[in-house]
């Protein structure tokens, strides 16, 4: 670890994060001896790194205050952060106004990542809500998208003031930007108000993104018993997805001791192993009146003849492999195009390895590279907006591919 974080100092991002795992895993002298040793002096960003997780550099944290209009944004990255880690002293940014009080005025900070840092810190802390918000709810819809979709999460964060923003909650589920849907779509998970439904159902409808619908079929599963048109929706969801696929053990998590649960787990009997009777034939079937009820992988099988009524993916993995491929090399074309800088060349490197061989942990890297990215926490200019389309192209396809070429 020491030896990559070295290497990693201009990249302030691995930097902070080293800062805050040797935090976790070494006592305070010696990680002070481990800081002296790499010529890392302590200032207030090294402070509120190491303070992320743990107690042992309180009484530094405590005498640390930010001047807002002078700290730059990387400080400010830090602060945000520990404010929605509950880790910030009352007194961060001043000795008479709490944080909850300042947190909002960088809302609209120039650096975008601190305005979406932000709005994160007021959704994730349980003191605040939208009352520490400077931003009219009403122009929410005029923020930069990353910033968007937090800000739709503070207004999501419970059922009330969500309720009392019904129509703007409307408005974000109809936002052309997908990260801004899929923002008002995570927030609404465990939330529910009466006639949210109906929105819900005709958003999930009309909504073109894989994985933004999927959230809304948790939304559901997780709310069943408020309304029978949800539950209608996610055993129609249910049903309709691969065994075993991440979208129904999703689905199971979010409706977990319901009613809806028991449901699930008829369904997954109805439309999984082969009965008894398959299994003693053996792995070769060729009677042509056999009913396949569930995808089956096609080995040896014989599956020709009318009688077979099932769903038979022969092909199916090739074909994400094939598609994923395309996407990757239409991916590192555009990343070519972008400013040089440290990000840019550790992610080239990862896509293009992704590119030669699909297989599910090497995709998986790209994925959720593009999930951060498409939510602005990323130095490559010109990227959120590509990022969320190329994640919602590839992200679905990633439980087809094959764990090893």
């Amino acid at each position: 670890m020491e030896t990559y974080w070295r290497q990693s100092f201009n990249d302030p991002d691995v930097f902070e994060a080293g800062l805050s795992a040797f935090a976790q895993i070494l006592d305070k002298p010696t990680l002070l001896e481990v800081l002296s040793a790499s010529g890392v002096a302590i200032s207030p960003r090294v402070i509120m790194a190491l303070a992320q997780h743990q107690g042992a550099f309180d009484e530094e944290l405590s005498g640390l205050q930010l001047n807002l209009e002078k700290a730059d944004a990387g400080d400010l990255r830090s602060a945000t952060l520990l404010i929605g880690l509950q880790r910030a002293p009352s007194t961060l940014f001043s000795d008479r106004h709490p944080v909850s009080s300042v947190i909002g005025d960088l809302n609209t900070h120039e650096d975008r990542v601190v305005a979406q840092y932000s709005f994160w810190a007021t959704a994730e802390h349980p003191a605040l809500d939208l009352r520490s918000v400077s931003v009219p709810p009403t122009v929410f819809s005029q923020l930069v998208p990353n910033v968007q979709a937090w800000a739709y999460r503070v207004l999501t964060k419970t059922s009330q003031t969500a309720e009392k923003h019904n129509d703007l909650i409307v408005e974000g589920s109809e936002s052309e930007h997908a990260s801004v849907r899929e923002g008002v779509a995570i927030g609404l998970r465990d939330i529910f108000f009466d006639s949210l439904d109906a929105i819900v159902i005709d958003w999930s409808l009309s909504e073109d993104d894989i994985v933004i619908r999927e959230k809304l079929w948790e939304h559901m599963a997780a709310n069943a018993q408020h309304s029978a048109g949800y539950r209608e929706e996610v055993e129609r969801a249910y049903r309709s997805s691969a065994i075993n696929s991440n979208l129904r053990v999703r689905l199971e998590a979010a409706c977990k001791d319901k009613g809806l649960s028991l449901t699930f787990k008829k369904i997954a009997l109805q439309t999984g192993d082969p009965d008894l009777f398959t299994q003693l034939a053996g792995g070769t079937v060729t009677n042509n009146n056999q009913t396949f009820n569930a995808a089956v992988q096609a080995g040896a099988l014989s599956n020709a003849g009318p009688g077979n009524t099932g769903t038979v993916n022969i092909g199916q993995q090739q074909q994400s492999v094939a598609a994923v491929e395309a996407d990757l090399k239409e991916l590192l074309s555009h990343l070519q195009r972008q400013p040089a800088s440290n990000e840019k060349e550790k992610v080239m490197a990862a896509v293009e390895d992704a590119a030669k061989a699909p297989t599910k942990s090497k995709v998986g890297k790209v994925v959720d590279w593009l999930k951060s990215a498409k939510e602005g926490m990323t130095s490559i200019t010109d990227i959120s907006d590509k990022a969320g389309s190329f994640y919602s192209r590839i992200a679905p396809a990633l439980e087809y591919l094959p764990d090893m070429l």
